[in-house]
């Protein structure tokens, strides 16, 4: 998925060059920034962090899993649409999932993480900069996700399991970047707070499963950021 993302972007910016080369006189790509523009935003998150806590506001909006909490990369697609040439509402579903197998003395071990969330962003597109649309916005997420670790040593197996969702606010502040006509490349950056459910899980050691429900947590600090490709119509 990485190597098409890139390879993608590589395309695009070897395109608008050879369009600014043979338009000589072409003044540049101007944002496409007016009432009733719509456009498909193909969204790739990387840069997750958890520097002040693990809130993933901007795309999507995990349980709080206290015991072991893991970061993956989020993929998404989402549509936008300008009410007015300043302010544009956007749609977006977003999916992410990661899997950690590291193997120590005698013991085998397999975490997997996997999480889907639904965003609605509102932002305040400033005066463009040439062909750079500065924006600020407001963000409201509803997420999902599930988590299970598994732990073999020789003939036993420890599993355990758990699900929960949330729903979380954000504050975003990014930019689009209008380097050819109908196409756009967009960063933004997202901080925010989550209130998460009590996760549901269940342990598994021995033959014997117990049933138990985590604590309720919220938590705010910096969520993620992202890398957008606008597909304008």
């Amino acid at each position: 998925m990485k190597k098409l993302f890139i390879s993608l972007m590589l395309v695009f910016l070897i395109s608008s060059f050879s369009f600014a080369q043979i338009n000589k006189n072409w003044d540049g790509t101007k944002p496409e920034i007016y009432t009733g523009s719509k456009n498909f935003v193909f969204v790739y998150s990387p840069f997750v962090s958890a520097n002040l806590g693990s809130v993933y506001s901007g795309s999507f909006s995990n349980f709080q899993d206290t015991s072991n909490v893991s970061l993956s990369n989020l993929y998404g697609i989402g549509f936008q649409y300008y009410v007015t040439p300043q302010i544009a509402v956007a749609l977006g579903l977003q999916f992410g999932t990661s899997s950690f197998e590291p193997t120590w003395a005698g013991q085998t071990v397999k975490y997997t993480t996997t999480s889907f969330g639904v965003s609605v962003d509102g932002n305040y597109h400033f005066k463009s900069l040439y062909s750079v649309s500065p924006y600020f916005g407001l963000n409201v997420n509803l997420g999902t996700g599930s988590t299970t670790y598994e732990a073999t040593s020789g003939t036993n197996t420890y599993t355990s399991k758990s699900s929960g969702n949330s729903i979380g606010f954000g504050l975003n502040f990014g930019f689009d970047w209008y380097f050819t006509p109908g196409l756009s490349l967009g960063g933004k950056y997202t901080l925010g707070m989550a209130m998460n459910s009590a996760p549901d899980g269940t342990i598994t050691n021995g033959g014997t499963t117990v049933t138990y429900t985590g604590p309720k947590t919220s938590t705010f600090g910096t969520g993620l950021g992202s890398i957008m490709l606008n597909v304008h119509f």
